[in-house]
């Protein structure tokens, strides 16, 4: 019989075709991938998840901790704000040093509800770094910076590259300081008062983190100098600061300027405040949230946020990226000191009213040893 035959027969259906062999393909697991490949894909990974990413192997540790993931993810434009947390605690209840600062991240097989957010902190090891009474710290792009000391006074900076998690020291300031007043303006850090003479042609000075080096501020007159802790902030590119007197320092005309009469500043420095944008947000003794009106010159209340439930202690807040204000206060739960979390989405309608809806809230830190949110600091950094 001819091939043509047999292929015709079986065609018929008289002789089962001859079965055909099938090459299964290898089952190709993550962990095989080439480094390069495995970068990329955890660069578009939450940094939230890499906590726990870094307990899956020895190779993802790895990557997690290369430089490599932060440059790729700055080029995939994957970077995110990252909240960070300094506590200080009641002097009868001694800690380790490596438990005052925290990181959020995702809790490990936490199923996520509306309400709640799969979030925890987690600490950071901060070695010598025990927190003062009254500290300064400013966040500028991927790092935090700790600058001057309490008491004694201290020119030391100290730096925590949030990438990583880990300390290193920055050029030091021209002058010790104490409990300085530091603040962002278009990405240098401004660092006024703390120091013994308040005539000193350095009771301000400006740090570049770009250079990496201090340079001279016009000093405000010495009536501005007072020798009592110091309160400042930064918004729409200018520099508040309260003194016996209220001034504000424009960096672009180098000049001081008293404050107009729409700004209080003592009103707003008085309580617990944030700048998220070009917005300043703050929580008053009639415990309600208002925003600054530049426009209208004058403090309005923000809206959409009374679902928040009602906490007696003190509370802080700060931007998380921009469009959002993340909000933490302290409480007391099942026989635990705990820190709340709301993330709060703002949006201004109609023009002159601003808007919060809170996207989730969840308790995101429990502790055994008491503290306070009042002498608490929070921080976002850009990772």
């Amino acid at each position: 019989m001819s091939s043509t035959t047999r292929s015709s027969t079986a065609m018929n259906g008289d002789e089962p075709p001859r079965k055909m062999m099938t090459k299964q393909s290898p089952e190709i697991s993550i962990l095989s991938l080439p480094y390069d490949l495995l970068l990329n894909c955890l660069a578009r990974v939450s940094r939230l998840y890499y906590p726990t990413l870094s307990l899956v192997s020895q190779k993802f540790r790895s990557v997690v901790a290369s430089p490599d993931l932060y440059e790729t993810r700055s080029l995939l434009h994957r970077t995110e704000s990252c909240l960070y947390l300094c506590l200080r605690y009641n002097r009868d209840y001694p800690r380790n040093l490596d438990t005052y600062w925290f990181a959020l991240c995702r809790k490990p097989n936490r199923t996520v509800t509306d309400r709640s957010s799969g979030r925890l902190f987690i600490p950071v090891s901060s070695p010598q770094l025990r927190p003062a009474r009254s500290m300064s710290l400013v966040a500028v792009g991927s790092n935090i910076y700790r600058i001057g000391g309490d008491m004694p006074s201290s020119s030391r900076v100290s730096v925590l590259d949030c990438r990583f998690n880990t300390w290193h020291r920055a050029p030091r300031m021209r002058l010790k300081r104490s409990s300085p007043a530091a603040s962002l303006i278009d990405g240098k850090i401004f660092v006024a008062g703390g120091c013994e003479d308040p005539s000193s042609v350095n009771w301000i000075e400006v740090f570049d983190p770009k250079t990496r080096t201090w340079g001279n501020v016009a000093n405000p007159g010495t009536e501005t100098r007072p020798r009592a802790e110091v309160r400042s902030f930064g918004i729409g590119g200018k520099l508040y600061i309260r003194g016996d007197e209220d001034v504000v320092y424009d960096p672009k005309e180098a000049s001081w300027n008293p404050i107009g009469l729409g700004m209080d500043m003592a009103f707003a420095a008085s309580f617990n405040h944030c700048v998220i944008g070009d917005v300043m947000f703050l929580w008053d003794d009639d415990r309600e949230f208002r925003w600054y009106d530049f426009k209208a010159s004058s403090w309005k209340k923000l809206n959409g946020v009374e679902e928040l439930p009602n906490f007696y202690g003190y509370c802080k807040m700060v931007d998380h990226g921009g469009k959002k204000m993340a909000l933490l206060w302290e409480g007391y739960l099942r026989s635990e000191y705990v820190v709340w979390c709301a993330e709060i989405a703002l949006e201004m309608r109609d023009g002159d009213e601003m808007w919060g809806n809170v996207e989730w809230l969840d308790v995101v830190l429990s502790l055994k040893e008491p503290f306070r949110m009042f002498d608490a600091n929070v921080l976002s950094a850009m990772a």
